[in-house]
């Protein structure tokens, strides 16, 4: 009796783990149909995988505002016509291009699956009738991004050097004898850092101080501005790379929390000019070094 319960627990398991595996194939299948017909224009490839009761909608990112905005929604129909189209007017794409399908979970009649393709990423629900899985609901956002992975980043921070104070209404002075002199040796204690890119806000004091490392660099000075820095977008800019920041008394510590995503640093002192605040940046981890060279 045991031997004939355990042969029963068999193959119970092997014909379930064979259903498991018959239907991940039969949805893989379909959404792959799915991606024929919008990469060739292709009703038919359409018509195998879509219910007619399709509701589909989704989320388009806008290039002028940056923001993701609801997208029309399209039905059955909707989605013949539209790849009826394409076909006529031959906007049609490399079956070879971005192709992605990935069966996320299988019930015994419901599944849900994940498409990536040209145009973005959809993320659906599919049923099975009398054993064909075919598309219920889709939502979808785009266009297409790559996945985006942090490579290790190194950021230097500091203050312009001492500036000319002796025109109380010069909003834009020139840094002193004493400011390229610290200038220049902020050139020679950072002279081992092989730096990909100098950034420094539009003043003369801080292009001043920023020159002399730029130069040991043969780099240009990339103009930025503080008040309107996007902290994801600058990461995403500089990934992978080794960059000096040259800011203000108040802008570098600021800048320096926003790469922490904490308010760690003050506002540095007005006759302060030697802080160094180094940032390291990778995927699993994110430190912050501040060293005073006065």
């Amino acid at each position: 009796m045991k031997h004939f319960l355990y042969f029963l627990l068999f193959t119970w398991s092997t014909l379930s783990l064979s259903q498991d595996i018959s239907d991940q194939k039969a949805i893989e299948r379909t959404l792959n149909h799915y991606i024929d017909a919008f990469y060739k224009g292709d009703t038919t490839a359409l018509k195998k995988a879509l219910r007619p009761r399709l509701y589909k909608f989704g989320y388009w990112k806008n290039k002028d505002t940056n923001k993701y905005e609801y997208y029309a929604k399209m039905n059955y129909e909707d989605a013949m016509a539209f790849v009826q189209k394409m076909k006529d007017d031959g906007r049609t794409r490399d079956e070879n291009e971005i192709r992605d399908v990935e069966v996320l979970d299988i019930g015994n009649h419901i599944a849900s699956a994940k498409v990536t393709a040209v145009w973005g990423i959809d993320y659906m629900t599919l049923s099975k009738d009398d054993g064909q899985w075919l598309i219920e609901q889709v939502i979808w956002e785009g266009p297409y991004q790559k996945a985006y992975v942090q490579k290790p980043a190194t950021y230097y921070l500091i203050r312009h050097a001492e500036k000319d104070m002796s025109d109380k209404s010069n909003r834009n002075p020139r840094l002193t004898e004493t400011g390229l002199a610290r200038a220049a040796n902020w050139a020679k204690i950072l002279e081992t850092v092989e730096f990909d890119m100098v950034y420094s806000t539009d003043y003369y004091r801080t292009k001043e101080t920023a020159a002399p490392i730029a130069k040991g660099n043969n780099l240009n000075v990339t103009i930025y501005d503080p008040r309107n820095l996007n902290i994801d977008d600058f990461i995403k800019e500089t990934n992978g790379k080794t960059v000096l920041i040259v800011g203000h008394s108040n802008t570098t510590p600021a800048l320096a929390n926003d790469f922490l995503r904490d308010k760690k640093y003050s506002q540095i002192p007005e006759d302060i000019h030697g802080n160094l605040y180094i940032i390291n940046l990778d995927k699993d981890n994110l430190t912050s070094t501040l060293l005073s060279l006065d």
